[in-house]
């Protein structure tokens, strides 16, 4: 019987680690208590971001409502804590 190579351990997935359109976000999950919320300067949907944070929301059992805004005179998605 051949033997085989046992696979390396797989490395952590970093839930902080946000990626909208090919820029990196760090974002505090563990910090963001009820009602908070926070502001990414990007141009992308609503949908991109969405997706982007999924497995983060998903992870921690947050449920989030996103909407698009302008602020400091910049573009993005402000993400907000409901539970």
């Amino acid at each position: 019987m051949p033997r085989t190579k046992a696979k390396p351990p797989g490395k952590p997935h970093d839930f902080r680690l946000v990626v909208v359109q090919g820029v990196e976000y760090y974002v505090y999950w563990e910090k963001l208590t009820l009602g908070a919320s926070f502001f990414l300067p990007t141009t992308g949907t609503i949908a991109q971001v969405k997706r982007a944070i999924r497995d983060a929301v998903r992870h921690h059992g947050y449920i989030v409502e996103l909407r698009t805004r302008r602020e400091y005179g910049r573009y993005g998605v402000r993400v907000w804590r409901m539970n």
